[in-house]
């Protein structure tokens, strides 16, 4: 079965200065990738769609929701916070980001064993209940793992979180609800300093790595950390916030993992889900050296389709 990917035009509404490092060309670096390595005919492609409220509100606040659309410029660029850039189409982009996650949780749930891969921004782990920050609005992942709940009814469900930054979002969405287990590898201390105090929360397995950990170390901590609680958690559906920023040459942190092990990365995603033919949906988050983050996509892509 061909690996669904999901994206929108919608997103280039989400108009960013281009020294800014969540642009448009991120995703236009993907395609490109995955077209240079001939991935992207054994696609199975998909075009988003427009968030229903319902599924935001199920993550976010409504006070929340209307004030970021009572305070998105109707020309220019604000500022919601000191790294999350606002335009007058941003808010559209981040539905029609929520959207396509929810779209492909909908297809996926129906097909047994389909992988997804959804190439969307604004990307969504940093957005807590309450709180736009790091580059998110709504946090993708949080509104597709409660919609996953609420709607198609599964009770065990795993999130996985390798972006360099940790999914401070989706801890504070989720942290402490029985019906997921979050497994999250992050480079500690670093941004956003928050929610890496693992006793604090029941159901979230963290891996916090030094500056400058490589291959061996990382393939070393998740085998002893996430893998033997995912197998034994068994779950029914796998989410995973799919950030490549902790590649070596990303200039947005100081770790040192290469494609290979995003290659490792989407073989264990597979294995996990090969044994009950569990769905998975893997969100774009983070990545922001163009070339690295097309070939580290295309490289965990094939981990998941080999």
């Amino acid at each position: 079965m061909p690996i669904a990917y999901y994206t929108s035009e919608a997103h280039f509404s989400h108009n960013t200065d281009a020294d800014h490092p969540e642009h448009a060309m991120r995703i236009m670096a993907i395609e490109q990738a995955l077209k240079q390595t001939g991935f992207w005919n054994e696609l199975e492609h998909h075009e988003g769609k427009k968030a229903d409220l319902t599924d935001i509100k199920r993550a976010h606040s409504e006070g929340y929701i209307e004030q970021l659309h009572l305070i998105q410029p109707d020309h220019g660029q604000i500022l919601v916070d000191e790294d999350t850039a606002m335009t007058p189409g941003s808010l559209e982009a981040a539905l029609w980001s929520a959207g396509a996650c929810a779209l492909a949780l909908d297809n996926t749930s129906s097909s047994t064993g389909q992988h997804a891969f959804v190439a969307t921004r604004p990307p969504g782990h940093h957005a807590e209940h309450r709180k736009a920050m790091g580059f998110c609005f709504f946090n993708n992942i949080a509104i597709t793992a409660l919609r996953a709940a609420d709607v198609h009814h599964y009770q065990r469900i795993a999130i996985l979180d390798f972006d360099a930054h940790q999914g401070n979002g989706t801890i504070d969405i989720l942290g402490n609800d029985k019906r997921f287990l979050l497994c999250s590898s992050f480079q500690h201390p670093f941004y956003p300093y928050s929610h890496y105090e693992q006793a604090k929360f029941n159901n979230v397995i963290n891996v916090p790595l030094c500056e400058g950990t490589g291959s061996a170390t990382f393939r070393a901590l998740i085998e002893e950390h996430w893998l033997p609680k995912l197998k034994a958690y068994a779950p029914e559906i796998i989410l995973v916030s799919a950030g490549f920023d902790a590649h070596k040459d990303d200039p947005m942190a100081e770790l040192s993992l290469i494609e290979d092990d995003y290659l490792w990365l989407g073989r264990q995603v597979r294995e996990l889900a090969s044994k009950r033919n569990t769905p998975s949906i893997s969100i774009l988050e983070g990545g922001y050296n163009l070339n690295t983050l097309g070939a580290s996509v295309a490289a965990y892509l094939r981990g998941l389709s080999d």
